[in-house]
């Protein structure tokens, strides 16, 4: 049996929104209310399809920072929080999801949050995925964000996902269900707090949505946006809070690409420091520092370079650039690069691979061979069926304009990245790996 009290208050503040916030509360009408209890959650969340709410915190609160976190669980929803995790911790990412939007809630929209609420200036306007990089890389930006969550939430660490037997809810699957192990510094990122109106990743009764699946719910989300948006244009509400201002700034705190690219390089490899090599990025000032390697002799990126795109010499060089960067900022030894159309294409000596070792001083050089048609499948056939060396190689990077497709059955161990340069029918529809939209204006 459901807590009647919490779950006519909650639709009684969904409904005074449609004075002020017509949008929002539109958004909000799509999202189905899901009681649990407080050892799923200790406050409210949102998986991209529903409200999942603690009735105890709903009852607790006051009115107006009732209807805050309502709309901060819709902007979850709006910004699609719950589909672009990927590997990252989900706690960190919870934090740095709560500061992407409560700026807008605090600054812009003039609301109160209950007590344990995330906001701070200094990561207004930027994306949840550049604001995760900065606390991973900084202790002290990551203890000074669980230090401002206080007390309040300090019984959200230990929330447990499971079958909730008061409400008959069935299972679902939280953030915080996630041991890692992870550190930043001193601090176990397993250990953290949950802030006050949790994003969790999409889900169908506690299990992760397929890659086509999410495709859908992330059609569903934009249709319910727009559809948000069209209403209150008809009902004349545009302003500040509008769903369309909410889109236009969506549309404006793009993800930095090299900052999401480097993300989950890191993120795919060991972190683990080895004094074994040494760190050549500070060697230069004269610090010895240590490196973060895979296993004592490091490990490997694989590119391949789809040959039939638009893509210049010189973007070809820039983004040879910021992958070696990355690559030895992840302690990887050595890159190998291959280039493809409709077949892989071989060198000036006959092989498939160049390979750069970047341990030795190599510079990455990529450089277009062949041309014509394309398909994405032979790249990975070389790696998994005609290379009897690449156990070493951590991710597999396919730099593309997105217009091809590839089999579901060539998808390797590794983890895959689609560095795409277009927006595309066919790279939403990619049934592996990661896609992530390069820029190609900021090569120059």
């Amino acid at each position: 049996m459901i807590n009647q009290k919490a779950h006519d208050r909650l639709i009684k503040s969904r409904s005074k929104l449609m004075k002020g916030h017509v949008g929002m509360a539109s958004m909000l009408l799509h999202l189905d209310l899901i009681e649990v209890s407080s050892s799923q959650c200790g406050t409210m969340a949102t998986d991209g399809k529903r409200i999942i709410y603690n009735p105890d915190f709903v009852l607790e609160i006051e009115e107006d920072e009732l209807r805050s976190v309502l709309i901060h669980e819709a902007l979850h929803v709006v910004y699609e929080h719950p589909l672009r995790r990927g590997k990252r911790h989900p706690k960190v990412w919870n934090i740095s999801c709560d500061y992407a939007i409560n700026g807008l809630l605090i600054y812009d929209l003039g609301m109160e949050l209950p007590e344990g609420g995330l906001w701070s200036r200094e990561y207004q306007g930027k994306s949840s995925e550049a604001i995760y990089s900065e606390l991973m890389k900084s202790e002290e930006s990551l203890q000074e964000a669980i230090d401002s969550m206080g007390e309040g939430n300090e019984g959200n660490s230990e929330t447990e996902g499971g079958q909730d037997e008061q409400s008959n809810t069935g299972k679902y699957f939280a953030p915080s269900d996630v041991k890692t192990g992870e550190q930043v510094g001193e601090i176990d990122l397993d250990s953290i707090p949950m802030p006050t109106g949790e994003v969790w990743d999409a889900q169908d009764e506690g299990k992760p949505l397929s890659d086509s699946a999410i495709t859908e719910l992330k059609g569903e989300i934009q249709r319910a946006v727009s559809l948000a948006d069209k209403l209150e244009k008809a009902m004349g509400t545009e302003g500040t809070s509008s769903m369309s201002n909410r889109i236009d700034q969506l549309k404006d705190v793009k993800v930095n690409w090299k900052d999401e690219l480097n993300d989950f390089l890191q993120s795919s490899v060991a972190n683990e420091n080895s004094w074994a090599r040494l760190n050549r990025r500070h060697s230069w000032r004269g610090i010895n520092l240590p490196s973060k390697a895979k296993s004592p002799q490091g490990g490997e990126l694989a590119v391949a370079i789809d040959t039939s795109g638009s893509v210049s010499q010189y973007e070809l060089n820039m983004f040879a650039t910021e992958i070696q960067a990355m690559a030895e900022d992840c302690g990887l030894e050595k890159i190998r690069v291959c280039y493809c159309d409709t077949t892989v294409r071989k060198n000036e000596q006959g092989e498939w691979w160049d390979i750069y070792e970047l341990d030795q001083g190599d510079e990455l050089v990529l450089k277009v061979r062949g041309g014509g048609g394309t398909r994405f499948d032979p790249p990975f056939n070389l790696f998994n069926d005609y290379s009897n060396d690449v156990e070493d190689v951590q991710a597999f990077i396919y730099f593309t304009d997105g217009w091809g497709d590839v089999s579901a059955d060539v998808e390797p161990s590794i983890p895959v990245i689609w560095c795409v340069t277009e927006e595309s029918y066919y790279a939403e529809r990619l049934p592996f790996g990661e896609v992530i939209y390069v820029d190609t204006s900021t090569l120059y």
